[in-house]
C-alpha cells in the first residue's frame, strides 16, 4: 500500500463518530424521504437531506443524482452475484475557484439508482436511506477527513453506524410507530388485509 493511501486507511480507521449537531433535524427530513418512491422526489428530498447534513458537518453539499434505472449488476450461473445501489465521485477543482468543479458545480457526486437490477421495482425506502447515508460518509471522508481515498475500514463503517443512529434508525423507527398506530386494536391485521397481502406478496 502506497504511503498516501497507508495514512489515509490509518486515519480512516482511527475515526469512529460522525455526530451532528441537531439530528433531529435530519431525521425529520429522512422520513419524508422514507415516504418518497418516485425518482424525482427522491432527488429533490435527498438532496435537501445531503445539504443539511452537510451543513451540520460544516462542509460544502455534494450533488445527488437519482436515475430511475436499473442496478447495474453482474451475474454467474443464473444468480446476481453484485449490484451497484449507488457511488460517489469526485470532479477535478476549477482552476479559478478550487472550492467548486468547472461551472461552479459541487465537487462531490452521489449517484443512486431507484431500480432493483433484475426486475426492475423501486428500491426500498429504507436501502434508498442506507445507501445516501452510505455515500455521505464518503463525501464527508474526503471534505471533512481530507482523505485522497475513502476505504471502506472499520473506522467508516463506526461512522456510518453513528450516522445511522441519529438519523436513519429514529427516522424508521417512527415510521414504524405510525404504522403500528393505524392497526386496530389490539395490533391485529385484519384477515381480509391478510389475504390481499398473501395475494400481492405472490404476484
Amino acid at each position: 500500500m502506497a504511503r498516501t493511501k497507508r495514512s489515509d486507511y490509518l486515519r480512516s480507521n482511527r475515526i469512529l463518530s460522525l455526530p451532528l449537531p441537531d439530528p433531529g433535524r435530519a431525521a425529520a427530513v429522512a422520513r419524508r424521504l422514507l415516504q418518497a418512491h418516485d425518482a424525482l422526489s427522491r432527488r429533490l428530498i435527498g438532496g435537501e437531506m445531503l445539504a443539511l447534513l452537510s451543513d451540520q458537518a460544516g462542509i460544502a453539499a455534494p450533488e445527488l443524482v437519482v436515475p430511475d434505472e436499473h442496478q447495474p449488476h453482474r451475474r454467474s450461473g443464473g444468480r446476481i452475484v453484485f449490484s451497484l445501489q449507488g457511488e460517489y465521485r469526485r470532479r477535478n477543482p476549477s482552476a479559478g475557484d478550487p472550492r467548486v468543479a468547472r461551472g461552479g458545480r459541487p465537487l462531490g457526486r452521489i449517484r443512486i439508482l431507484n431500480r432493483t437490477p433484475a426486475r426492475g421495482q423501486v428500491v426500498r425506502p429504507s436501502a434508498f436511506l442506507h445507501t445516501l447515508l452510505h455515500e455521505f460518509c464518503h463525501h464527508h471522508d474526503a471534505e471533512s477527513l481530507g482523505l485522497l481515498r475513502s476505504f471502506h475500514t472499520a473506522g467508516f463503517y463506526s461512522r456510518l453506524r453513528h450516522l445511522r443512529e441519529q438519523v436513519g434508525d429514529g427516522a424508521a423507527g417512527r415510521a414504524d410507530d405510525a404504522r403500528r398506530a393505524a392497526l386496530p386494536a389490539g395490533g391485529e391485521v385484519a384477515p381480509w388485509l391478510q389475504r390481499l397481502w398473501s395475494i400481492i406478496r405472490g404476484l
